[in-house]
């Protein structure tokens, strides 16, 4: 597992403590539901890297509750999060994205459809992106397609998160494709990788 520091010589540790006074927060809110939302470690890798990098754009697919968005958001400074789900209800009967709380919402766009149909159209336009997290379907096929289309919108230097990416090949052929890094940033719970633009 690569460490943050050794990848960007830059250290994250404010950060990594800032992360976890919203931990804190999602805990409470949370309890022991939603055992797939994203780990304690990978919210504060995602957290760190998104406030460091303070960037303008930022799509993920997969919302579930709203744990990855909660911490995107917090570590927004200018930017907006376009944030995908294919549904509109949880299995708890609560709306997707329910932790998201109401003062960031303002810089959160919710789109609920399918990332096949919803993400080229929001590509279109935003144009450029500079953070990118795929946590939907993990299918082969779809890592495959969100990544690629992803590829051409995405800043050089930009990043591309991919949570579970143990669960397919589909990361390796990618990374393998375009000649990047994949690094592993986490090796918990499926495993959550980078990939970073040249």
């Amino acid at each position: 597992m690569e460490t943050l520091r050794s990848i960007f010589d830059v250290d994250f540790n404010k950060y990594w403590s800032e992360a976890e006074k919203i931990n804190n927060r999602v805990k409470k809110i949370l309890g022991s539901s939603f055992s797939y939302a994203l780990s304690e470690n990978k919210r504060a890798v995602l957290y760190s890297v998104v406030k460091y990098f303070n960037p303008d754009v930022v799509i993920e697919t997969g919302v579930g509750p709203g744990v990855s968005s909660t911490f995107i958001l917090y570590a927004l400074n200018k930017g907006v999060l376009y944030s995908i789900d294919v549904r509109e209800t949880l299995e708890n009967g609560r709306p997707v994205g329910f932790l998201v709380p109401h003062e960031l919402r303002n810089k959160w766009k919710l789109y609920i459809g399918k990332s096949r149909e919803v993400l080229p159209s929001i590509l279109r336009y935003v144009n450029k992106i500079d953070i990118f997290l795929h946590d939907s379907e993990h299918t082969y096929e779809n890592v495959m397609f969100e990544l690629n289309t992803v590829w051409n919108h995405l800043r050089d230097g930009g990043i591309i998160f991919i949570d579970n990416f143990e669960w397919t090949e589909a990361p390796y052929h990618f990374a393998r494709e375009k000649n990047v890094n994949l690094y592993r940033l986490v090796d918990e719970a499926g495993g959550l990788a980078m990939i970073i633009k040249k």
